[in-house]
């Protein structure tokens, strides 16, 4: 059965949500990387200015250690900066882009002709700027990162020379050892917090730059619909709300916590599909059902219709468009969604291996992931899945 409009438009949200996610993760390794830049400079600041430390015992030992903190916090804070500037651009333009998105959504899968309206670039700016989430505002948060970065590298270099440590010793505490890729030092803690801030960020932004987009066109579109099912872990909170209904200027919206992944999807009501135009190719489409029905043939334009059928056709138009717009979509978890898009789309959110588990072992999606919420690898996965990989022809 083909899909209403509303069903098409549900559905590009869910693909573009995906995408989103996407985009969270390129920011991360974006900030990642200017982070991960620092450590070989803060290894060898360690290594230089303590290599003549015995702890902290005297003035000289005092004096090496202020000229350390000074010298790290130059050079990790340019880092910091770096951070900071680009959560800043990065969530500024998908403020900017994300009403373009649903407009263009929305005009591709509509039978009707919109005319929307954008919210003003200031608004969307301070959206990314001024609007908080999970109380602060992504300066406030950028701020707090930085101070507890900087703090935690001090704790450790603190803790270090405390117990007597040598230098090389200090710095496998500030970013861990090559061994474990870093995890096992204070720098990975960052890398977490970095990560969860993006999350959370990207989610906030593209959540309130949609309401806005929603608030300027309330004639056509008056209701949203709260999916939480695009995390397979999905947490209580954002469980007990997914499917429910909610004005566009009222009740909860995401992100509700901290690497929340839910959305809010709109619907365009009856009403306004009855005074607008229908597309061209609506047009031709319902032409060819209202002179297929009543025996017309030939009739390719409204204008041609005989005389005392056009009215008849502007009754039939109206419903029609009625029904192939449709209202919101069913209560559909992402699961059930996913496993309705092809093979191909499948892979490419999951991975070619991670797409045969999915369909050929049989693998629910919640089992892809840790109780973290972190995607396992395929070797984890192998480890405790036996029987999926079998299934699906990879234990081979």
């Amino acid at each position: 059965m083909p899909k209403t409009a509303n069903e098409e438009f549900f559905d590009a949200m869910l693909r573009h949500q995906i995408g989103l996610t996407r985009l969270s993760g390129s920011i991360r390794n974006e900030i990642l990387r200017i982070l991960d830049a620092t450590e070989k400079d803060m290894v060898e600041l360690i290594n230089r200015k303590l290599a003549k430390s015995t702890g902290l015992v005297t003035d000289a030992d005092l004096n090496r250690r202020r000229s350390l903190f000074i010298a790290l916090r130059k050079t990790r804070l340019k880092a910091l900066n770096d951070v900071t500037d680009t959560w800043v651009r990065e969530m500024v333009d998908l403020a900017k882009a994300e009403p373009l998105f649903v407009d263009a959504a929305l005009k591709s899968t509509m039978p009707v002709v919109f005319e929307n309206i954008m919210p003003s670039t200031s608004l969307l700016r301070s959206i990314a700027l001024s609007r908080p989430f999970e109380g602060r505002t992504l300066k406030e948060w950028a701020k707090g990162f930085a101070t507890s970065d900087l703090q935690r590298i001090s704790d450790q270099i603190n803790i270090g020379l405390t117990q007597g440590e040598g230098s090389q010793a200090i710095a496998r505490r500030v970013v861990g050892t090559a061994q474990f890729n870093g995890v096992n030092g204070a720098t990975q803690v960052s890398r977490r917090a970095a990560e969860t801030i993006t999350r959370t960020a990207v989610n906030h932004v593209s959540n309130e730059a949609r309401r806005e987009f929603f608030l300027e066109n309330k004639d056509i579109i008056k209701k949203e619909r709260y999916t939480a099912t695009l995390d397979s872990r999905t947490t209580v909170i954002c469980g007990s709300l997914d499917g429910k209904l909610f004005p566009i200027d009222d009740g909860p919206r995401p992100p509700l916590h901290m690497q929340c992944r839910s959305i809010r999807v709109g619907a365009v009501t009856e009403e306004a599909i009855g005074n607008r135009p229908a597309r061209a190719f609506t047009e031709r489409q319902l032409l060819r059902e209202f002179t297929s029905k009543n025996k017309l043939p030939g009739v390719t334009t409204r204008g041609a219709l005989p005389r005392g059928t056009k009215g008849k056709y502007d009754t039939f138009s109206r419903s029609r468009m009625r029904e192939m717009t449709g209202t919101l979509p069913a209560k559909m978890t992402y699961q059930k969604w996913l496993e309705g898009q092809s093979a191909a789309f499948q892979d490419d959110v999951l991975g070619k291996s991670k797409g045969a588990l999915f369909r050929r072992g049989d693998l629910p999606l919640d089992r892809f992931v840790n109780r973290a919420g972190d995607e396992l690898t395929l070797a984890e996965l192998a480890v405790k899945e036996k029987s999926a990989f079998a299934a699906a022809g990879l234990d081979k």
